[in-house]
């Protein structure tokens, strides 16, 4: 595995190229009820309309993801109902930070490019989320709920599907250039083309660059004495994809270089480090190789093979609680995933089996005289069956159940049910169980603090088992009226063994993690859509989570959630006129404290935050070419706010931390 990644880390450089706007369906324009058959492949690994999906699913199309500037996934996350996204100090803990119903999902999610997995493969800590671009995207796909059942292992709270555009999509070069504030510097393009009957190429890529705000200049209480604050961050991204009649050859990176240590200690420089000395530099790859066939009229199969990495580069330099070290860290996995479906009729029945075969080095202290690092390798085996079976015209049920079998624990079963009964012409009724497991990454198994003198403090504990959780939702969809659509559902979330830091300090003896922790998490969703003839779009949602799970000390039983709005609503208006589109979107939440300069809360603690941001996107015709410009805010009125700790075990330790500042941009796009 290790000459695999040598060539392919060598054997491919940076095109910056972008999707071409001309191939774009217009979705603006269509009712709400015809965005309703749009189909979404992540729940099922079928193709299946949004309306008969048996949990919550969004579909963003590409001309809604142009037409309202969206740049990166994380833009279309931090809109999406359900979700909640902060910043957090440590890229190692994948800078923005991602939580579905109430969980910290960064770990518990999966994430695939057209279906196929881009994820660390053997769960490090997920760093890229904010830095993924949206290019030569067709469709993201969002589906909420327990997909172990197909996808395994961290399929837990959520799927999200990244549809890339064929060549023959793309059909033809576009350049698109972002600047901003912050010294925010941005290049993203992509080229496509269909060169035979049989033969379509695409390859896009990104280059991104930017800074953040002082935060020794704009909140000197807090971080007085720290010096120069250096918060850089630089990614690039490349997506190759070839098609040759039913194989399709791919290609994904993605480089992510950020500080590692923004902040969990005003006051106190020697603790964290603000200057720009501490990063990491993480390097995911993925290439893929999958072959689709019909074997008659009713059954399909296909066959799909992949490489997988994900790197901690050795230079990458950790600092916390006073101690500097570099620190990396190396996962490899090859994966053999064998479908075989039929569809005739009402019945829909996917079968399959996955071989994965993982290496990892989990993360450990370059150069160390202690002997902290540590190699393995293991295996995984799963069957899994999904059948959808449409009872009658309106009412579908779904089953699957996979079985994991790892060479480190117990097989793991995860079942999940469900159906979609549209009950009247108005309303439909929908509903999902299903379980999943997080396998023990060898990463917090072997984990050691970031230097050579933490290692005494932190052994390591491979006796760990998986992660276990359950989903439950049941909605319904009701449509009063053309183009008004309401939504309304509950859900419970209960996780068992969740692995948590087991703290023996106060006892002299070494600390480690251990599957002590679980939680209990229920609320309810209400989500409106309205389109207007005239091109007006507007959505609002409300979403009310609660809980408790386990106190950070374990002895202390079980506390409120922490991190996680209580109530959250987000809400956007979009106009659109031919090529001119108004978008204006906010979101507001509680669990949050503000700061004095808050024009809205002036300093209260933990009010809420009311967030705006806008973009204005205008496209024209240039003789064969088209040409666009975006104009957006993030954070409109620059509402000063930090996140809740976690704890305050250790007191001024872990304080407040500052939130996303107001962010402009500039995009000039030119298609052809």
């Amino acid at each position: 595995m290790k000459l695999v990644r040598y060539v392919l880390g060598h054997a491919f450089v940076l095109m910056t190229f972008t999707y071409n706007a001309q191939a774009a369906p217009e979705f603006s324009s269509m009712p709400l009820e015809e965005l309703m058959e749009i189909s979404i492949a992540s729940i099922t690994k079928m193709e299946i309309p949004l309306k008969k999906s048996p949990v919550t699913a969004f579909v963003i199309s590409q001309d809604e993801i142009t037409r309202k500037g969206y740049r990166h996934l994380t833009d279309i996350l931090k809109n999406t109902p359900g979700i909640h996204t902060a910043n957090l100090s440590s890229t190692e803990k994948a800078i923005t930070e991602i939580y579905v119903r109430g969980v910290f999902a960064n770990n518990k999610l999966t994430v695939l490019v057209d279906g196929i997995k881009i994820k660390p493969p053997t769960g490090e800590p997920v760093t890229f989320l904010n830095s993924i671009p949206l290019l030569g995207v067709k469709q993201v796909e969002i589906s909420f709920g327990s997909s172990s059942s197909l996808y395994g292992a961290d399929a837990m709270l959520a799927t999200i599907n990244i549809v890339t555009q064929s060549g023959a999509a793309i059909d033809g070069m576009a350049v698109k250039a972002t600047m901003g504030n912050f010294d925010t510097g941005e290049v993203q393009g992509a080229a496509g083309s269909k060169l035979t009957e049989d033969l379509t190429v695409s390859l896009t890529g990104s280059f991104h660059r930017s800074g953040t705000e002082d935060f020794a200049d704009n909140y000197p209480a807090e971080y007085a004495g720290t010096g120069p604050v250096d918060l850089k961050e630089q990614n690039h991204n490349v997506h190759f994809k070839l098609n040759y009649k039913d194989l399709t050859l791919s290609y994904y990176r993605l480089f992510n270089k950020n500080n590692s240590s923004i902040s969990y200690s005003p006051g106190a420089p020697a603790f964290y480090d603000y200057s720009g000395a501490a990063f990491w530099e993480t390097l995911n790859q993925t290439v893929n190789a999958t072959y689709a066939w019909d074997i008659n009229q009713f059954w399909q199969a296909k066959s799909s093979l992949s490489y997988e990495s994900n790197e901690l580069m050795p230079q990458s330099n950790y600092r916390g609680f006073g101690m500097v070290a570099n620190a990396a860290w190396l996962s490899e996995a090859m994966r053999f995933i064998q479908n075989v479906s039929y569809q005739r009729d009402k019945i829909s029945w996917l079968n399959g089996i996955e071989l994965s075969f993982m290496d990892s080095t989990p993360k450990y202290v370059v150069n160390s005289p202690f002997p902290n690092r540590v190699e393995t390798s293991y295996q995984n085996y799963a069957v899994f069956s999904q059948l959808d079976y449409a009872w009658t015209d309106d009412l579908t049920l779904s089953a699957s159940l996979r079985m994991d079998s790892d060479s480190r624990y117990t097989p793991q079963f995860n079942p999940r049910l469900g159906f979609s009964w549209q009950a009247l012409e108005p309303l439909r009724l929908f509903g999902a169980w299903g379980t999943s497991f997080l396998a023990p990454s060898p990463y917090l198994i072997y984990e050691t603090w970031g230097s050579d003198q933490d290692f005494v403090y932190h052994r390591p504990n491979p006796q760990m088992n998986p992660e276990k959780l359950s989903t439950y939702e049941f909605g319904m969809d009701i449509s009063p009226a053309k183009n008004t659509i309401l939504k309304l559902l509950g859900f419970y979330t209960s996780a068992i063994d969740i692995v948590r830091i087991i703290d023996n300090s106060g006892t002299g003896m070494a600390n480690y993690n251990g599957n002590i922790a679980s939680s209990d998490i229920y609320g309810m969703q209400a989500i409106a859509g309205q389109k207007f003839d005239n091109g007006l779009d507007l959505n609002l949602d409300y979403t009310l989570t609660q809980g408790e799970q386990s106190a950070e000390n374990i002895n202390d039983g079980m506390v409120n959630l922490t991190n996680v709005p209580q109530h959250m609503i987000k809400g956007s208006a979009a106009y659109s006129l031919d090529q001119l589109t108004l978008r204006f979107t906010g979101r507001w939440f509680d669990k949050v404290g503000t700061h004095e300069s808050n024009m809205l809360y002036a300093g209260q603690a933990a009010n809420g935050a009311l967030i705006f941001d806008s973009n204005i996107h205008y496209g024209g015709q240039l003789k064969a070419a088209k040409w666009s410009v975006d104009a957006g805010v993030d954070n409109l009125f620059d509402k000063k706010y930090y996140t809740i700790p976690q704890n305050d075990n250790f007191g001024s330790v872990l304080p407040r931390q500052p939130q996303e500042t107001r962010k402009l941009y500039l995009t000039l796009g030119l298609s052809f």
